[in-house]
């Protein structure tokens, strides 16, 4: 079905005409008695009293309630539409299939699309396995040096894996999260999830809760999960913040994944960072700007290493808010021009007053010359007044910062 056939079907029309006509007649009247009131300078009296506690803080108001349902009817519907369009195109191109599904394709190519898919991710998954045994073959760093040979770490991670059965047995209410829509879609990751049996044990139980359960997340991680799996050594540490924010970071998995070691240097706060006492405390207070940020990362992620010092400045007097609306303007010249990050600290001293007064971040933002100003300002502007004896030094990268960096494979 289509948005436009559901929304003219007539009993849905009829049903959310009449909800929403007869919402907006009941508000229409308590707002106009209330009006006649207050230009009366009337005392109002026990009867309209009493009536206009319903609109303020009284008895709920079953029209308006009802008007309401029926704008979210609408809303929901159309959210669902959209939903259901998204996950046929992702469909389509991640199977290497044109946009739009054709009307002559039968169950049999149906079938077969499906089990060409399933048998790639098998492939990619069994690869991280592969990759695991042999970096632990071969000792190559500091973790896989624990193990001796690759038999004793296969018959650690059998052990680890029975443990883990065990657990969901001796607790049978966690079975019961088992029991979510897209829970087939872990079979032809399986190889990969073994490599980390060890690093996920601790973790069973809150994953199972969190990410399963019907809570619609699996969708959102289960197409990185590999990624996720390669990378489990320096994600691990962070999971149980990641699993308490799931419900936040989880749509973004995949643009989170693709400049992960860049993201890592926000994970921990430094001492004089921290205003609750967690190493997390830099992290939470940057979560929600969380949706600036994801939808530009390919813009923002040169900058995010040398950004990384000034952060407190940017949550000083909540400047981080004024910024990130105009934060793809900041810093559009992306890896040609990194000045604007690296001397932050330069710019909020001498202009950090500008974002106080309203309208003007936006104003000049505007500019279609406004990134070559910032730039020419970073690199311009008296260093001393900021930096003291330091003011010399200067933070540099090349390039990409590294061929390893933000790399999804373990070579």
């Amino acid at each position: 079905p289509t948005e436009e056939a559901a929304s003219q079907s007539p009993l849905f029309v009829v049903l959310n005409s009449q909800t929403v006509q007869s919402g907006y007649e009941a508000l229409a009247s308590r707002q106009q008695q209330q009006q006649n009131a207050t230009e009366n300078d009337a005392v109002p009296t026990e009867e309209e009293d009493t009536d206009l506690s319903k609109v303020f803080g009284g008895p709920p108001d079953v029209d308006s309630m009802r008007a309401r349902a029926g704008v979210l009817r609408v809303s929901i519907l159309r959210k669902q539409l959209e939903l259901q369009e998204l996950e046929r195109e992702i469909l389509c191109c991640s199977r290497g299939g044109s946009n739009a599904p054709s009307a002559d394709n039968g169950f049999l190519h149906s079938t077969m699309e499906a089990a060409t898919h399933s048998l790639s991710k098998l492939s990619s998954s069994t690869n991280v396995l592969l990759r695991k045994l042999t970096r632990v073959h071969k000792q190559e760093g500091p973790r896989n040096r624990q193990w001796k040979n690759v038999g004793e770490y296969v018959q650690h991670q059998t052990k680890t894996g029975i443990r883990i059965v065990k657990g969901l047995v001796d607790n049978p209410e966690r079975l019961t999260y088992l029991v979510d829509p897209e829970t087939p879609s872990l079979v032809p990751h399986v190889p990969a999830i073994l490599t980390r049996l060890d690093k996920l044990e601790d973790h069973v139980a809150p994953i199972l809760e969190r990410v399963l359960n019907n809570r619609r997340h699996l969708a959102s991680v289960e197409p990185y999960l590999d990624e996720i799996m390669e990378r489990f050594d320096d994600i691990e540490p962070h999971l149980p913040w990641i699993l308490d924010n799931i419900d936040t970071l989880a749509p973004y998995t995949g643009l989170l994944l693709k400049h992960i070691d860049e993201l890592l240097i926000y994970a921990d706060a430094d001492a004089h960072e921290m205003s609750k006492g967690t190493r997390y405390d830099l992290a939470e207070q940057l979560l929600p700007f969380l949706e600036y940020y994801v939808s530009k990362l390919d813009v923002v992620g040169p900058h995010l290493p040398l950004l990384r010092p000034h952060v407190p400045l940017l949550l000083k007097h909540n400047r981080i808010a004024k910024v990130s609306p105009h934060i793809d303007r900041l810093f559009a010249r992306g890896y040609s021009d990194l000045s604007a990050s690296a001397n932050m600290d330069v710019l909020l001293f001498w202009f950090g007053w500008t974002l106080r007064i309203p309208g003007l971040p936006r104003l000049f933002f505007a500019l279609p010359w406004s990134p070559r100003i910032v730039s020419f300002l970073a690199n311009r502007l008296p260093k001393r007044f900021v930096r003291g004896y330091c003011s010399g030094i200067s933070c540099t990268v090349d390039e990409n910062y590294g061929s390893f960096w933000n790399n999804l494979v373990k070579s």
